[in-house]
């Protein structure tokens, strides 16, 4: 798009190699890089307190989902100041594989909202 001058708007950026300004100059991102949002919900962690972190996906290591909590583990994996789950459903999960996955965010977290947040991915997966 550099060469006809034109704009691009990806729907989304997921690799931080795409923030490079002189290669994607005519990018204009919509939303940040998966690692963006990693360091943003650290962000709202510090402030809030939060020290569980918990995050869902599915196990297909090519599937946008799995591509966007990758940064997570980045983010949070290796920092001591956090405890941090990165649970994996494979792609058509049994009820007792969901039952489970919502048994080990509770046990891990306070509750409700990482729960919504589950039930919405699995929602949506299906």
């Amino acid at each position: 798009m550099s060469y006809w001058n034109y704009p691009f708007f990806p729907e989304a950026c997921p690799d931080a190699r795409l923030d490079d300004p002189t290669t994607y100059d005519t990018m204009v991102h919509i939303v940040g890089t998966s690692f963006g949002i990693a360091l943003t919900v650290k962000a709202v962690a510090d402030k809030y307190g939060w020290t569980h972190i918990v995050v869902l996906s599915d196990d297909d290591t090519s599937s946008s989902c799995w591509i966007t909590m990758r940064p997570f583990d980045e983010v949070f994996g290796n920092e001591e100041n956090y405890t941090f789950t990165w649970l994996r459903l494979g792609s058509q999960p049994a009820d007792v594989q969901l039952d489970d996955v919502l048994q080990q965010i509770r046990s891990r977290t306070r509750g409700l909202f990482t729960v919504f947040i589950a039930r919405r991915y699995i929602d949506c997966a299906n």
